[in-house]
């Protein structure tokens, strides 16, 4: 009977942290870039042992039009590269800006990486940004000179990949290769919108309302009754 208010309490845990997972995907459902967190899951091993996954979903957003010339999104594989301190980070996260001294930056306010280094842009003028192209292949151009190209990128072992923000992940240890030009397109002018599909959000929290509510039933039956064994003991 304890082992069964033991199972019961790991369910109703993991019903909980489940349903901060969706709770925080349905928070994000118009966050630029984002990527849908998957619901934790417990697999057993060989050995018995309880082994939790946990994932992300990196299966493209919707592209949608903007015409902002630093709106520039990635159509098909591979991620932006962007210099957090002295961490490389991943992202699609597509909004980007000029800073003051010329560098092109995320919404974060890391800089974004070419395949040269962090992508600057010398005597940029706010009312010049138009001036600013960006092939489907992603090399940039200011007027007719050619900045650098973006550095388009995917980890070599995705499930090392961890989230250390809303858009950004880790590289893992395994590191990351360039994606060759055909499997990807660089869209000027456009941003990626969320992966998250709100109906199924909603679907995934009834059913786990449903899973945590019968979990907590389960843990005050095996409750009571054990107390009432005890009871009985006692006589």
């Amino acid at each position: 009977m304890i082992k069964g208010i033991y199972t019961a309490a790991r369910a109703l845990n993991s019903r909980m942290q489940n349903l901060d997972i969706v709770a925080n995907n349905l928070a994000n459902v118009n966050t630029v870039g984002y990527k849908r967190e998957v619901p934790f899951s417990e697999m057993i091993d060989q050995a018995g042992n309880v082994q939790i996954q946990q994932s992300s979903d990196f299966r493209p957003g919707e592209l949608a039009k903007t015409s902002n010339p630093l709106d520039i999104a990635v159509s098909g594989n591979g991620f932006f590269v962007v210099q957090n301190g002295d961490e490389t980070e991943l992202t699609r996260d597509c909004k980007f800006s000029i800073s003051s001294d010329g560098y092109l930056m995320n919404q974060q306010g890391y800089k974004v990486m070419g395949r040269n280094g962090t992508i600057i842009i010398d005597k940029l003028k706010t009312d010049e940004r138009g001036d600013i192209t960006v092939s489907n292949s992603g090399e940039i151009k200011y007027g007719d000179q050619v900045v650098d190209n973006l550095l388009i990128v995917k980890p070599e072992d995705p499930q090392e990949s961890a989230r250390v923000s809303g858009e950004n992940f880790t590289v893992g240890a395994s590191g990351f290769t360039e994606v060759p030009e055909s499997e990807y397109q660089v869209r000027q002018g456009y941003v990626e919108e969320s992966n998250v599909n709100t109906i199924r959000e909603m679907q995934d929290m009834i059913l786990l309302n449903n899973q945590y509510d019968s979990a907590h039933k389960m843990i005050n039956y095996l409750d009571k009754t054990l107390d009432e064994a005890n009871q009985v003991g006692k006589v």
